[in-house]
């Protein structure tokens, strides 16, 4: 996805997940996996190519991931336009030299500590959608990290979200298409990107 930091955050229990209270944060310990909608966990993780967020890359990150061969990978260059809330746009992952139509984007977090996932992906989607609906929260795994997982709807297609926090930065981690059936294409790359996820060597 990619984008340097990834938007968005959630918390669910087996087959189903429920609104996470704000004051609630997230343990250590990763959520049951979850088939089926609206958490896709038996979507098998595309094959890897590009490493993103090294340095000396396109876009260097406090996180590194790996996204499809086919997908190109873009710093963005800060600005008032690509901030959203508490989230600040670093990178854009294209998919559009693999087929499908939308992004993987990286958000770096610039909050004051103590980080609150969910008032995080709330304060984003507040600015950066406000068609949002039905938002889902879980606690969850970035390769070896502990995150936060959020998933929404917006006009009628599905969305997705991961904060991940480490020593070296906060990022946010967003997937979106034009619609479900992109959403679902793009899916085993974010599944990528999730799994793949650590920290900078």
């Amino acid at each position: 996805m990619a984008v340097l930091v990834a938007a968005l955050t959630l918390t669910a229990t087996a087959g189903c997940a429920d609104r996470a209270t704000p004051t609630a944060a997230p343990a250590s310990t990763a959520s049951p996996v979850a088939a089926g909608p609206p958490w896709y966990d038996e979507v098998a993780p595309a094959t890897a190519g590009t490493t993103v967020g090294p340095e000396g890359t396109a876009c260097p990150l406090p996180m590194t991931f790996s996204v499809p061969p086919e997908w190109k990978v873009k710093a963005v260059k800060s600005g008032t336009d690509y901030r959203a809330g508490p989230a600040l746009l670093l990178c854009e992952i294209d998919a559009k030299p693999a087929g499908n139509i939308g992004f993987l984007r990286v958000w770096g977090i610039e909050e004051a500590a103590p980080l609150n996932p969910q008032v995080t992906v709330d304060k984003f989607l507040a600015e950066y959608s406000s068609k949002a609906e039905d938002p889902r929260y879980r606690r969850t795994k970035a390769g070896p990290l502990d995150s936060f997982e959020a998933t929404w709807t917006e006009e009628g297609s599905r969305k997705r979200a991961i904060v991940v926090s480490n020593p070296h930065g906060r990022l946010m981690l967003t997937l979106g298409g034009t619609d479900d059936e992109e959403f679902e294409a793009m899916l085993p790359a974010y599944q990528l990107a999730k799994s793949s996820a650590n920290l900078p060597k």
